[in-house]
């Protein structure tokens, strides 16, 4: 019966004072909703590959290359798992994929052939040994023979609308005919490997007969991986031991293999992972600090209005309430808000799931708020906060004497714990100081490493993919491309100058007796690759017309690399690589040839059809809405058996980016949500001094005081708060900043004036909230504030 009354008076309470009720609603529904949105984020990725059987044993073998510098890859030679397996038993399976990308999936003939693409790896059976794919019909051990494959439910019901594919065939880039041998279950969205059909690895010998042979140890491609189960009671570091003799005994000596457990694979981003974990600790501080900021502005706006709160507990005393019940009093009315708020953040954490996929790209799930994790987070986030924020407001009346609660004297002396509100109100403006100045200078190098001169021209630039097969065609499309309107200029080529995709080879300079001490990046070009992306040349000539070897370029850094006293020394020397020798015709000047991540490689550009995967062509862009069809229908006219698929190369680059864009729309998100939140502690904080200062305002309005100087008052408290802000937030600020930034190559340099926009932006946040309520405070009838009964 005593709970509900508490629970009546608390409603009561709550539906008498509605703006009171709104700002505090805001402020912690704010709070709650990025906690929770930040809670279903660090659960979908920390949740990346849990499922498999044994994952503790499973291990992903990367390498290390010293040849010229150092070199990660999740790729080794080809060799490798076979070797390993006949050598030591310190694995249950060993197992080789190599993947294929996304081929061309062609099924059927005639007028009811459909063409499709797919993600596709070459895999050995133990594959399905190690990870936990299981088969709902078929079997593993057909994938002994060649071109067989296994495929996934989704892709049965894509390319047949059915699962029942026993038997069917499939064809891969218009080449490779297979027949589907069994129908796995789909693949799940937190798995690292997201490849929809499986294919012999036999086969992938057939289809590459050096890379794919047991003898391919110089070859090493980031397609190229090799995974294993270690058996029972075998550590990484045991087996991390036996590779260098195992290399050794191959001839690799510019090679360190290291052991990655299953669980680093989605976040060691040397290897290709998706995120660091470093960087979700770092949001799931900020989600902490959130509601940390969401309570204590409860704590500030509560005690703000303890002074109208105080007769009702003077009140209750002399009726005989204990100093319990009347705490207790508080903690209801504080457990029914924030119940409330939770409420309402998880329909806001609802609505928001689309938007935040596509923006950080995940694949969260509406059905996590129903999952037991969460409903755990949520009860938790309730009980914490309800007995952590309610307990404190009412503490402070239940210590208070009834005389002194019925004459309206409350918050006096230390009560009032205004020391702690500042430090506390120091934090917070010490966190909104450090995410707003990461995200400028996140954002800073961005832009710059976006804008800055890459070497070339990448506007304008449409990337066509090229078929693997029927390549002599060039020339019939690069005729027709040039020939239509709008169309500048038309190259074919490997990939565009700056790409994630780079060949690098050994290589013999100007026959010298053995190779140099780094490796080159090969790229091949035809004669109208420079003019195409606006290269320039500052010694030598062009390319040669035509699409075989016939001499090649080099790049500045290839110069500087060999130590020739100038470009045109380099004219006329030879490169040699493998049993192939070219003549160096002329010198580009530099561009990037990857992201901005690592250094400008040494290159090479040289003339060859069968290397040609990509057509540019240079356009008009004004006229892309009606030069697109046309190209289209050429492409078509020429390739009919293929499908057609383009990239703008601007597009492209901006992807190459796609960590960074992700974690700065993260950083952006969240920093918004704490400058709000902190906005609304700022208002409660200023609304507990016009209280506490009440009749101080009155008196000096009666004595002329102006409006502007009531102002200053408020200000100037707060003035050595931001100081305080200033000193912790900025050095731990540059810290991080400064280690995030030797990720890139060329990188800016953080001075003072980096943080000038976070302070100023900190300063007018801060004077444009507490002029709101100091300003009202300062036109109060200075009667009502000097009333005393």
């Amino acid at each position: 019966m005593l709970q509900l009354n508490w629970f009546r008076t608390a409603w009561r309470n709550i539906r008498h004072q509605p703006l009171f009720t709104f700002i505090n609603l805001a402020g912690l529904t704010t709070g709650f909703a990025g906690a929770m949105l930040i809670a279903c984020l660090l659960h979908y990725h920390l949740s990346f590959d849990n499922f498999h059987k044994d994952k503790e044993r499973i291990y992903r073998v990367v390498s290390k290359t010293t040849f010229g510098g150092d070199d990660y890859s999740q790729g080794l030679p080809q060799p490798f798992g076979k070797a390993f397996a006949a050598d030591y038993t310190f694995a249950e399976n060993v197992a080789m994929r190599a993947d294929w990308g996304e081929p061309q999936v062609t099924v059927g003939n005639g007028e009811v052939r459909k063409m499709f693409h797919s993600a596709a790896a070459y895999v050995e059976p133990a594959y399905f040994n190690i990870f936990n794919y299981p088969l709902v019909s078929g079997t593993v051990d057909a994938l002994q023979a060649p071109y067989q494959a296994l495929i996934t439910e989704k892709e049965a019901r894509r390319f047949f609308s059915g699962t029942d594919v026993i038997g069917k065939q499939i064809l891969l880039n218009n080449k490779y005919q297979y027949t589907i041998v069994g129908v796995m279950k789909d693949i799940p969205e937190n798995s690292s490997n997201q490849q929809q059909i499986y294919l012999s690895y036999a086969s992938y010998k057939i289809a590459n007969p050096w890379l794919g042979s047991d003898s391919s140890w110089g070859g090493i491609s980031s397609s190229i991986q090799c995974f294993m189960k270690l058996r029972p009671g075998v550590t990484a570091t045991t087996v991390e031991g036996a590779f260098p003799q195992l290399l050794k005994k191959v001839g690799h000596k510019e090679m360190i293999l290291y052991m990655q457990p299953l669980s680093d694979i989605h976040f060691n981003r040397i290897y290709d992972g998706q995120i660091e974990k470093k960087q979700l600790w770092g949001l799931s501080l900020v989600g902490l600090f959130l509601v940390l900021m969401a309570g204590i502005n409860f704590i500030n706006l509560t005690t703000a209005r303890l002074f109208y709160r105080s007769r009702e507990a003077g009140v209750r005393k002399v009726l005989g309430s204990s100093a319990t019940m009347i705490r207790w009093q508080f903690i209801m009315e504080t457990g029914i808000l924030v119940l409330a708020a939770i409420l309402l953040s998880v329909a806001v954490t609802y609505a928001a799931f689309p938007s935040f996929n596509q923006l950080f790209d995940t694949k969260i799930s509406p059905r996590n708020l129903y999952q037991p994790w969460f409903l755990g987070f949520a009860i938790s986030l309730f009980v914490v906060v309800t007995l952590l924020v309610g307990y404190y407001p009412g503490s402070l009346l239940a210590r208070l004497k009834p005389v002194e609660t019925m004459r309206g004297k409350v918050l006096g002396g230390q009560t009032a714990g205004i020391p702690l509100r500042k430090v506390l109100v120091v934090a917070q403006f010490a966190i909104v100081l450090f995410l707003i100045s990461c995200t400028l200078i996140i954002s800073k190098q961005l832009r710059s490493s976006m804008d800055t001169d890459i070497g070339f021209n990448k506007s304008g630039i449409l990337m066509i993919n090229i078929p693997e097969e029927n390549k002599r065609s060039v020339d019939l499309l690069r005729n027709r491309f040039s020939e239509m309107s709008g169309v500048k200029a038309v190259s074919f080529c490997l990939t565009s100058p700056m790409s994630v995709v780079n060949n690098e080879d050994d290589f013999v300079y100007d026959g010298r007796p053995k190779t140099e001490s780094f490796r080159m990046s090969t790229k091949t070009a035809d004669a109208n690759y420079l003019a195409t992306f606006g290269l320039q040349l500052i010694a030598g000539r062009n390319l040669y017309g035509g699409d075989t070897l016939n001499g090649c370029l080099v790049n500045e850094t290839f110069v500087k690399r060999v130590k020739a006293a100038s470009p045109e020394a380099v004219i006329g020397k030879t490169i040699g690589v493998y049993d192939v020798k070219a003549t160096i015709l002329g010198v580009v000047k530099d561009f990037h040839t990857g992201d901005f991540h690592g250094e400008i490689d040494p290159l090479c550009l040289y003339s060859d059809f069968q290397g040609y995967y990509s057509c540019a062509v240079k356009m008009n862009v004004r006229d892309a809405k009606t030069l697109l069809p046309a190209l289209e229908k050429v492409w078509k006219d020429t390739y009919p058996d293929y499908t057609w698929s383009y990239q703008f190369l601007d597009e492209n680059i901006s992807r190459m980016y796609h960590a960074e864009e992700v974690l700065l729309g993260m950083i952006r998100i969240f920093s918004s949500l704490a400058v709000l939140v902190g906005c609304i502690g700022l208002l409660g904080l200023v609304s507990f001094m016009a209280i506490q200062r009440r009749k101080e305002i009155g008196i000096r309005k009666v004595l002329g005081a102006s409006v502007s100087s009531i102002l200053w008052l408020f200000l100037k408290e707060f003035i050595v708060l931001i100081f305080f802000s200033l000193i912790i937030a900025i050095p731990v600020a540059w810290y991080v900043m400064h280690e995030w930034l030797q990720d890139f190559a060329y990188r800016l340099t953080i001075g003072p004036e980096a943080f000038a926009w976070p302070v100023v932006i900190t300063v007018v946040m801060v004077v444009t909230t507490i002029g709101v309520k100091s300003v009202r405070a300062a036109l109060a009838n200075p009667v009502s504030n000097l009333r005393s009964e």
